[in-house]
């Protein structure tokens, strides 16, 4: 009976989780909606010290190159990214911020960091 109770309190949790979660995963503004997802990328090319490349950030975030390739093909699409080619080794390519794209990560800034001390805070009452 108490792995019962046990698999009912972790279901209970993660349905909490999810709810909290839920309203995290995309930023709007007037322009433009993106995933948290997206917005995480937008930041790693932003901050970066040396030329980006994906399978880089692939492996710093922990997930495959093939995911990361889906959200960088939305944000090339939608404008806020460019590809470059290498100057050091011309089959790869480099990602930088379009004008467009420091608009849109300036405009959500804010309103990612606000979300996440949310979450943070809605996580910690879970615990």
């Amino acid at each position: 009976m108490t792995q019962t109770n046990d698999l009912n309190q972790s279901l209970e949790w993660f349905s909490q989780l999810q709810k909290i979660m839920r309203p995290v995963t995309t930023i709007k503004t007037e322009d433009i909606t993106i995933s948290l997802e997206q917005f995480n990328l937008l930041h790693a090319i932003t901050t970066q010290r040396e030329e980006f490349t994906p399978t880089k950030f692939a492996g710093q975030i922990g997930v495959s190159k093939s995911m990361i390739s889906g959200q960088i093909s939305r944000l090339l699409r939608a404008g806020l990214i460019e590809s470059i080619a290498s100057t050091v080794d011309r089959r790869q390519h480099n990602l930088k911020l379009t004008p467009d794209g420091v608009k849109v990560y300036t405009s959500v800034r804010g309103k990612v960091v606000d979300r996440l001390n949310n979450l943070h805070d809605d996580i910690s009452k879970l615990m």
